[in-house]
């Protein structure tokens, strides 16, 4: 079997874990998964697979039942996922970093019936407590399971869920791989910044269709990703961790190394020790790791691609990277979407690297639209909408919302506001919630953010709305200087103005050493938000 064709198996299997399969029947020995000292060939996955799958229908969970997890990013994570999407078993990510009633709120919304945790975290937070009154509280948890240590009262452990399971495989094995593309496999709780979470239904045609966007980036360059091997340290419950990373990993018949945190001089001795071949995560956090005061000191040869999604890069590091010799692979996507919905061409020049989030891919079908519905022309601001293989089958136990979601034709709403530019490239604007009036005009954020960027002694700027009483709302910029920048309120405003309309620059410029992230690695806009209020009052 010729496995650098990755996409042509996409077209031949129905579920997720049929790409291990066919991986432990090609290169059986390859590595496929690594956490510290732990290693396993894609041999050993398979197999370990199997054994996650029959332990849930041992246990009584049905095609459609649900498992959540409370895990950082380790094996047990991608081992439990498979499992459950060879059993029929929908899995459920609950972020660790919760508190226990924003756990209360996901587990009651998506009715587990297992509940499966961490005991205790990197940082040394203990779940102990939150387990055992989670199982009290939520009614449809039958069983909670623990990985790495016992929990007094609460449950078993991993390696006793499991035996039962080895001791009814036999009998379990016509149950397995029962599922179809279109069935679902996945529910990922969005952020919530406009309420509480709410939980997209994803199907193995979700996994299938980030691949298949992906892989436009590499046309005439599969080979940087066939066997490619990867860090993996964003949240499990992300979709960005779930498919982005793991599941085009496993297509590929790539290796994956666990990390629990992000650790920026973690990573480079990561890369040094592992000999990562491809880089992935958002701007920020391509940002620290190449900040590093000793990043000459690593051997870092064994790169080949550094990729990245949710904005374009900023131009500064861009020129690092560039002097460094890598292919570089930019997308934009949403949980709701398949998590892939617009790339960079192979070709891909520095304009479109740092000011264009690509262009849309040719799986699932995309319009642009402004606020009548109509298709906006080039250089026009809309909304993206999009419908296809890709897409959410809705929001779990919520038909308001999806009915919400998406047009009477079909299409989703994204939210997201980008600027169409010639040759189908998209600029993205902001969130239609982010997009605020100054003095009656429009403000987008990420134009704002684009302009600031370009300084040479800027890294990063995050731009929010506060509100004002004579303009309704002003922009505030915070700022994060380049590595050894010495940067002034005023010199910014002059900069700005030199840039921008009057109206687009921001009344206030708050220069920080670092900014405010969320656990996927993006800037925390709301803790800003909050931040700003703080200083208004305070003013």
């Amino acid at each position: 079997m010729n496995l650098i064709g990755g996409r042509a198996l996409v077209d031949t299997i129905e579920r997720l874990p049929d790409a291990v399969a066919a991986h432990a029947r090609a290169v059986p020995a390859r590595e496929a998964l690594v956490f510290g000292d732990a290693r396993l060939s894609y041999a050993d996955l398979d197999r370990t697979v199997d054994r996650y799958a029959c332990a849930l229908l041992a246990a009584g969970l049905q095609a459609g039942d649900r498992v959540a997890m409370i895990v950082t990013p380790r094996p047990e994570f991608l081992l439990m996922l498979l499992g459950a999407m060879r059993a029929g078993v929908v899995w459920v990510g609950v972020n660790p970093k919760y508190k226990r009633e924003e756990m209360r709120h996901v587990l009651g919304d998506c009715q587990p019936r297992l509940l499966v945790s961490i005991v205790q975290d990197p940082a040394g937070r203990r779940y102990d407590a939150d387990l055992v009154q989670l199982a009290a509280d939520v009614d449809s948890i039958a069983t909670v399971v623990t990985i790495d240590g016992a929990v007094p009262g609460c449950g078993m452990t991993l390696a006793a869920f499991l035996a039962a399971g080895d001791a009814s495989a036999a009998s379990l094995a016509d149950q397995l791989n029962q599922g179809r593309r279109r069935d679902p496999v996945s529910i990922v709780y969005t952020s919530g910044s406009t309420g509480k979470p709410k939980g997209a239904v994803l199907s193995h045609d979700s996994f299938f269709h980030s691949y298949k966007a992906l892989s436009e980036s590499f046309i005439g360059h599969e080979h940087l990703r066939a066997g490619h091997r990867v860090i993996c340290n964003l949240p499990t419950n992300h979709v960005g961790c779930q498919s982005d990373l793991c599941g085009n990993s496993l297509i590929d018949g790539g290796t994956i190394v666990f990390m629990e945190t992000f650790d920026p001089a973690g990573i480079l001795d990561m890369v040094e020790r592992e000999r990562i071949t491809m880089l992935g995560g958002l701007p920020l956090m391509h940002q620290a790791v190449f900040d590093q005061p000793d990043l000459e000191a690593h051997d870092l040869s064994s790169v080949q691609v550094v990729a990245w999604g949710g904005a374009p890069m900023p131009a500064a590091l861009l020129k690092r990277l560039y002097a460094r010799g890598y292919f570089f692979a930019l997308h934009y996507g949403l949980t709701e979407g398949g998590s892939i919905n617009s790339v960079s061409p192979p070709d891909a020049d520095f304009t479109t690297l740092t000011e264009t989030i690509g262009r849309p891919d040719h799986d699932n079908e995309y319009r642009v639209v402004d606020a009548d519905g109509k298709v906006v022309a080039d250089h026009g601001i809309g909304e993206v909408q999009i419908r296809g293989p890709g897409v959410t089958l809705g929001y779990f136990n919520n038909p308001e919302a999806t009915a919400a979601a998406f047009t009477a034709d079909g299409w989703f709403r994204t939210g997201d506001q980008v600027m169409c530019l010639p040759g189908g490239y998209w600029r993205f604007v902001g969130r239609i919630v982010e997009m605020f009036k100054s003095g009656g005009y429009n403000v987008y954020p990420r134009e704002v953010e684009l302009a600031l960027e370009a300084h040479p002694d800027v890294a990063a700027v995050a731009v929010i709305g506060v509100p004002d009483p004579r303009y309704d709302e002003v922009g505030w910029a915070f700022v994060l200087p380049r590595v050894g920048a010495r940067l002034e309120e005023e010199q910014l405003r002059q900069y700005a103005s030199a840039h921008l309309a009057n109206y687009k620059v921001p009344k206030r410029f708050l220069i920080r050493a670092e900014l405010p992230l969320l656990p996927v690695g993006k800037v925390d806009k709301p803790a800003l938000r909050q931040e700003a209020r703080r200083l208004s009052g305070a003013a």
